[in-house]
């Protein structure tokens, strides 16, 4: 047994210990409900008002299992990050229920402003020397509908679920470099590059403060990584250089750092989990964020 396992251990025992008290409410819960609904179709006219308050005993039993769903994921969750991420960098803070803000996201000019914003599993911390933020990012657009009758609909679809990244190196650069798959947000003060590859530019627009800057990143070696790390998500990546920092964000629709209740946290279920954070270092390494072009 790895040393991470053996240190994760008494948190499964914890998770079977909770996952019994909710199996078991639940258990009860159904059973009265059923017992009550038959009771209720069987004296309808004599016993309404009985029948209904009565009710209230499952949904009681119900609450209750959903206390302990919640108190996994409010405490084993973020014991067991807490763990891995410990386990991989030297200076490092989670937030189950932070996020990078909304208003850094929106300067970035990468995505539309969103009318309804949510985030959580923030994560802060430096892997050689490059400092990281990460986290999951929900955005949602206000629509607005009337039909034939005039009844008006109010909806909040979205349009982003994914996580956002900001890398910041030491060196800080002087202008500012967005690739995206389709047209960014805002291209304002930027000018529109094409590379030499035609792979690169059927996946990738670009727009540069000058054409120079987008080449000082954007050598052959560094299009491979990108169109690389596309390969790697589902749905749209965005880049961002500016001054000492990178944005990535990335579109995909996948909730990130999720611990299933009803599963055992072993070795395939922290392969999965692990995988999650091992791709921010990944990142820096693909993308030769170590390297001395990014330092003073």
């Amino acid at each position: 047994m790895s040393e991470l396992l053996k240190k994760i251990e008494p948190l499964e025992i914890k998770r079977k210990a909770l996952f019994s008290k909710f199996s078991k409410n639940m258990l009860i819960a159904v059973s009265l409900a059923i017992i009550i609904i038959l009771l209720f179709i069987l004296t309808l006219e004599q016993n309404l008002f009985f029948i209904l308050f009565f009710l209230l005993v499952p949904i009681f039993f119900f609450l209750k299992a959903q206390g302990f769903s919640k108190l996994f994921k409010k405490t084993i969750k973020d014991e067991l990050i807490n763990i891995v991420l410990k386990d991989k960098f030297e200076d490092v803070t989670y937030d189950q229920y932070q996020s990078i803000s909304e208003y850094v996201i929106n300067e970035t000019g990468l995505v539309k402003k969103p009318d309804r914003f949510s985030g959580e599993d923030y994560i802060k911390g430096t892997y050689k020397g490059v400092t990281f933020e990460v986290s999951d990012v929900t955005m949602r657009e206000r629509q607005e509908h009337v039909d034939s009758k005039g009844h008006r609909t109010v909806t909040y679809p979205v349009y982003f679920k994914g996580r956002w990244y900001i890398y910041k190196f030491p060196k800080t650069f002087k202008g500012s470099l967005k690739i995206t798959e389709g047209h960014p947000q805002s291209a304002r003060g930027l000018e529109k590059v094409e590379t030499e590859s035609i792979a690169f530019n059927k996946k990738f627009k670009m727009y540069a403060s000058e054409k120079q800057y987008a080449f000082y990143h954007l050598t052959p070696i560094m299009m491979e990584k990108l169109l690389e790390l596309e390969k790697l998500h589902r749905g749209r990546i965005y880049f961002y250089y500016s001054g000492n920092e990178l944005h990535i964000g990335v579109n995909d629709s996948q909730d990130y750092l999720e611990i299933p209740f009803r599963k055992a946290i072993d070795e395939k279920a922290m392969k999965a989990f692990e995988g999650d954070i091992d791709l921010i270092p990944a990142i820096i390494n693909e993308l030769k964020l170590t390297s001395d072009k990014f330092k003073e």
